[in-house]
């Protein structure tokens, strides 16, 4: 057994997130092991007279959202390295991987893999474990699971999913049942999960379980893609842009944005100018033509400041404007369109009851797809109704917001705002690229809403060079240089005997332990299943979160590494990591297995099968993982286009000849116009919450607590934000020795302070800092730079708490889902820092 620095208890967690905290004490943690116990290393560089070598095709299966085929090189029945796929001669240039892909094999072998199933044998997080065997954790799983829902019924175990294993058929949260509203209109959207989990989806619908989403990106997901459908190009034609606008993304190194780095360059080889808005310097800024510090959490601020400046400068496509969005509907004081069925025209509610426009030539009402010039403002009376634009309502409802009001909201030069507007409007073709920066606050839904009329005054959707939103959609279709399945057969992933359950976000448990209800019913937190998620590690507000794991009777968490999710847990279960099993990930990949499991992890497929026969659901999930793969994969198409499960099995990916498609993606809403107003807003967890006619339309609202006026920021002047690069991840890449030499300092995590702050507090960098708030606290180095705003402090995503000296980063961070999108705020916090 290896020994742990720290031991994480709930006094010792909540200690070291109050202000007056000390140190953890340290112990012995008898539950997370290297796995090589004789000593035997592996040795990664020796490739001199190496034996017999074999290659398997596999992917860090984690939520960066990149598809970078990896191929794994096994030698004497251990991987040696994982590198990206070899390309034809004519292809190198569309090898993708990063520095985090290449190190998979020292994750592998890292000593934070969990080797076997443990059970708690003292308090909650003590580090106090007991190995136990398959077979008792199984029996141990399924009776846990048959007691509490024989005593408060099947909703009473929840199944928390994640990102952990992203987009997985084998592996995943349920697909399907992420949330679902019932808007007035009668219309259903279901969001999909980030995996898809045949085994976990049989089982919770076999017996009624609680299916807890994840609040993180949910701003963007649920607004962008689901309500206002914004479309997305393909990368390539960022090369096509004149302007391209990097908000809140990093594509020169962050995450699956990094797809997309190539075609920045060509777009600036072609003369493109490149801004990056973001208030770290990132190496996207170094590499930009311009930079602009906003300060967190205004980025709508500083959309509304462009808007008027657009609008009062005349620099607005009319055109657009008018035949290409929403802006001339006409809606009543209540919000709703004016449609042909209030002008006795077509039946309510039929498909051919569509939205009305006041056609100026024709001085009439006229359905929106006949009109020939649409009026984009005025007020007009449709039989006793007032009616006016939508674009008029949206100017109206952003009118307090002046381009002086940003300048001085985002601490950004008035002349800095005119520049870029100016620039974004006449330079264009524009791609506004934005990704998941920027919506990490309270009130950062809003933002979508600006950017949809900020594309239709400046003309910038269904156009080469064009963009809504950049990279933030996961299924764009870019860079096809393997060939991908297009039709599958999903019918596995559902049984006739469904017993309906519920389904919400996951960070809502903080209200359940504190009022027993969900929804107005009363709710018991029975057994806890988190399977490809680590919230105590990444979601928002932790501290409130592990409080909540006290109302909560039995945790149970399966992953592969000691998380401090599973540090907090009474049941461990060790998963498979990639290359240890198999799977296929939508976006063409077939992930093959290369080795036998390590110690004794196990796939979460067959993990749940045996808990469901230990239920007595013998038949439930019958078959292995390839039959499922197979059903799954094996429909006519995807066998004629030569991708059916024999063919992915045998090569893991099939390339397919790459052309270079810029494709431009059409506006594919219902009304096929860019949309920045919605008729109606649907809450992503709905408990009955009414949204008022400002909240459907572009608005701007300070962050919830960053903000510059908050009377807080005497006590904790700094703006707190985190945030991914190539070094830094989810907590797959914990402990992890070749990223710790560039991701540390001094041997801990490091914050980014800017040189005035820190000389102000007598820091430098390498100096050991706590960062604290009213949240929580957090101990690590320092690094001071000028490449940050001044008033703002970055903190490091990814690190589990026994890398830390006290806390985590996600102790600084504020509990509050919005009532919206119930998005994680990352990014809504202040603070103080100081040298100890």
């Amino acid at each position: 057994m290896e020994e742990s620095s720290k031991k994480l208890t709930r006094r010792s967690f909540l200690a070291t997130t109050a202000l007056a905290a000390g140190a953890m004490a340290t112990a012995t943690a008898a539950g997370c092991s290297s796995v090589d116990t004789s000593g035997d290393a592996v040795d990664l560089a020796d490739t001199a007279n190496a034996p017999e070598e074999s290659t398997y095709i596999a992917t860090c299966h984690g939520n960066c959202g990149g598809r970078c085929a990896l191929q794994a090189t096994v030698r004497e029945g251990k991987i040696v390295s994982t590198l990206p796929i070899t390309y034809p001669k004519e292809k190198e240039g569309l090898r993708t991987g990063c520095v985090k892909g290449v190190s998979n094999a020292l994750r592998i072998y890292g000593s934070q893999r969990l080797l076997y199933p443990m059970k708690r044998a003292g308090e909650r997080g003590s580090g106090e474990w007991e190995r136990i065997s398959w077979d008792e954790a199984i029996e141990i799983f399924a009776n846990q699971l048959k007691t509490t829902m024989e005593t408060y019924g099947g909703a009473s175990n929840m199944w928390q999913g994640g990102a952990g294993n992203m987009n997985g058929v084998l592996r995943g949260t349920p697909t399907g049942v992420i949330n679902s509203a019932l808007m007035p209109t009668g219309e259903i959207a279901v969001l999909d999960s980030f995996g898809k989990g045949v085994a976990n989806s049989r089982l919770i619908q076999k017996t009624g379980g609680t299916v807890l989403s994840v609040g993180h990106d949910m701003a963007g997901i649920v607004f962008a893609f689901v309500h206002l459908s914004s479309p997305q190009s393909a990368v390539e034609d960022l090369a096509n842009a004149k302007t391209i606008v990097a908000w809140g993304a990093n594509p020169a190194e962050a995450s699956f944005c990094r797809s997309a780095w190539n075609w920045v360059c060509k777009g600036r080889e072609n003369g493109a100018k490149l801004i990056t808005i973001d208030p770290l310097f990132t190496s996207t800024a170094a590499h930009s033509d311009e930079w602009i510090p906003v300060r967190t959490g205004t980025d709508a601020a500083l959309m509304c400041g462009m808007i008027h400046y657009i609008v009062d400068n005349d620099l607005v496509n009319w055109d657009y404007l008018r035949n290409g969005s929403v802006a001339p509907f006409l809606i009543d004081e209540t919000g709703a369109y004016l449609r042909l069925s209030h002008l006795g025209q077509a039946e309510a509610g039929a498909d051919d009851d569509i939205p009305v426009v006041w056609d100026e030539d024709a001085q009439a009402f006229i359905a929106h797809t006949e009109a020939k010039n649409p009026a984009v403002t005025g007020t007009f009376d449709a039989n006793g109704t007032s009616v006016r634009t939508v674009f008029d309502a949206a100017m109206e409802n952003i009118e307090p917001f002046t381009l002086e009001f940003a300048a001085k909201e985002c601490d950004i030069p008035a002349a800095q705002i005119e520049s870029l507007a100016r620039q974004v409007a006449t330079e264009g073709p524009t791609s506004f690229y934005i990704n998941y920066g920027l919506e990490h606050t309270y009130e950062s839904w809003r933002i979508y809403y600006l950017i949809g009329l900020l594309v239709a005054l400046t003309g910038s959707a269904g156009v080469p060079g064009g963009s809504h939103v950049g990279s933030i959609n996961l299924d764009h279709a870019s860079a096809t240089h393997y060939k991908i399945p297009q039709v599958f057969n999903t019918d596995m992933f559902t049984i006739e005997d469904a017993v309906q359950g519920k389904h919400f976000t996951g960070d809502w448990i903080v209200r359940i332990a504190e009022t027993g209800q969900w929804a107005g019913e009363d709710f018991h937190m029975g057994t806890l299943v988190n399977m490809c998620a680590n919230p105590l590690d990444n979601f928002s507000g932790a501290s409130d979160v592990l409080k909540a794991y006290d109302a909560i009777d039995y945790i149970i968490t399966i992953d592969s590494i000691m998380t401090t999710t599973a540090h907090y847990s009474d049941l461990v279960l060790p998963a498979c990591m990639p290359w240890e099993t198999y799977e296929y990930l939508d976006g063409g990949i077939f992930e093959q297995k290369a080795i036998d499991p390590i110690g004794e992890a196990r796939s979460d497929f067959d993990i749940i099968k045996d808990v469901a026969v230990k239920m007595g659901y013998d038949d439930l999930i019958p078959g292995t993982d390839l039959d499922y793969l197979r059903e799954y994969l094996d429909t006519p198409e995807n066998i004629e286009a030569g991708v059916g499960f024999d063919a992915l099995y045998e090569n893991g990916v099939v390339m397919g000849d790459y052309t270079m498609d810029a494709h431009v993606t059409p506006e594919y809403n219902q009304y096929g116009r860019t949309q920045f107003y919605m008729e109606y807003l649907m809450p992503r967890d709905s408990w009955g919450q009414f949204f008022g006619l400002q909240d459907r339309l572009p608005y701007y609202k300070p962050s919830i607590e960053a903000y510059a006026d908050n009377p807080d920021r005497e006590k904790y002047p700094l703006y707190g934000f985190s945030g991914h690069d190539l070094y830094h991840g989810q907590t797959l890449w914990t402990h992890h020795p070749w990223l710790d030499d560039f991701r540390k300092v001094n041997g801990k995590p490091f914050c980014r302070i800017h040189t005035e702050a820190a000389a102000a507090r007598g820091i430098k960098t390498g100096d050991t800092v706590r960062i604290y708030n009213d949240h929580g606290t957090c101990v690590l180095s320092a690094l001071v730079t000028e490449g940050i705003r001044k008033d703002s402090v970055w903190v490091p995503h990814g690190f589990t708490w026994d890398e830390f000296e006290e806390g985590t980063a996600q102790s600084l961070t504020r509990w509050c889902p919005d009532d919206v999108t119930s998005n994680n705020n990352f990014n809504d916090w202040i603070c103080e820092v100081e040298k100890i």
